[in-house]
Order: structure tokens, then C-alpha cells, then sequence
């Protein structure tokens, strides 16, 4: 008879680790990616399991939601550089991503732009408008907000 596959929860640990060597090899696939394109492009998607791994330890931390955004980001671009038909959804996925991550940092104006972004590549451009509106108008309170906290 199989067994039953035992299923171990992630810890912070976990999100700690992962998200950690996410951004180790994203580190390595800038400095790589003007010289070996192809090898930045595997660093990019290793580094998008670790930031897959890290929000499934953490499903409400924003930052490894986001940072998965920007590896599909950096697959919808490479997909783009080819010329694949798959890059238009790759983007869109991006976008979807983005999205929640700002679900759950609804103040970040720099996740919108992010949504925007893809949006727009994606060729979703009354998304794009949307979340750029969205994204300028949280801007534009942080900032004046930090200039009034510089009284």
C-alpha cells in the first residue's frame, strides 16, 4: 500500500532562507546578465523557485510575493528578447503577481508602477493606466508625507 506523502509546513526560517538565496542569485544573474544572458536567465528562474518557496512560507509577506513578481518580470523579458508569443502572458502573470503582492501592501506605490509596467507589456493597456494612476496617487502622498515628516 503507498504511503501518504507527509506534508512539512515552512517556517520563517524558511522564508528567512529562501528569500535570502533568492536575492544571492539575483545578485549573480545582474552582474552575469550584460555578458552570458543565458546563464542570467538560469540564475533568474532558480531565483524564482527560492522566491516561490519563500512566499509559500509566508503567504503574507509582500516582499517574497513581489520579488516572485520580478523573476516572471525577468522570464517575460528574456521570452520577449526571443521573440516568443509566450512573453505577452508571461508579462500578464507578472502583472497578476504584482497584484497581490500589493493586496497585501496596499500603501506601496512602487508595486503598483510595478503592475502598471507589465500591464503595459503585456499589452493590457487600460490596466496599465489604471495601476499607474494608482501608483502615482501613493507616490504623491508619500512623498508628501515624508516632506511633512521632515518638520
Amino acid at each position: 500500500m503507498p504511503r501518504a506523502a507527509t506534508i512539512v509546513p515552512m517556517s520563517a526560517d524558511s522564508f528567512s532562507t529562501e528569500l535570502a538565496a533568492g536575492n544571492a542569485l539575483v545578485q549573480q544573474a545582474q552582474t552575469l546578465a550584460t555578458t552570458d544572458f543565458a546563464q542570467a536567465r538560469a540564475l533568474w528562474q532558480r531565483a524564482g523557485q527560492h522566491f516561490y518557496r519563500a512566499h509559500q512560507a509566508d503567504r503574507n509577506q509582500p516582499e517574497a510575493a513581489f520579488r516572485l513578481a520580478q523573476a516572471w518580470m525577468a522570464e517575460a523579458y528574456a521570452l520577449q528578447k526571443e521573440g516568443s508569443p509566450n512573453a505577452l502572458l508571461m508579462w500578464s502573470n507578472a502583472a497578476a503577481q504584482c497584484e497581490l503582492a500589493f493586496d497585501l501592501d496596499s500603501e506601496n506605490g512602487r508595486i503598483a508602477m510595478t503592475a502598471a509596467s507589465c500591464h503595459h507589456f503585456a499589452g493590457e493597456e487600460d490596466a496599465s493606466k489604471a495601476w499607474r494612476r494608482i501608483g502615482e496617487h501613493l507616490l504623491q502622498d508619500k512623498a508628501a508625507s515624508d516632506v511633512g515628516d521632515g518638520d
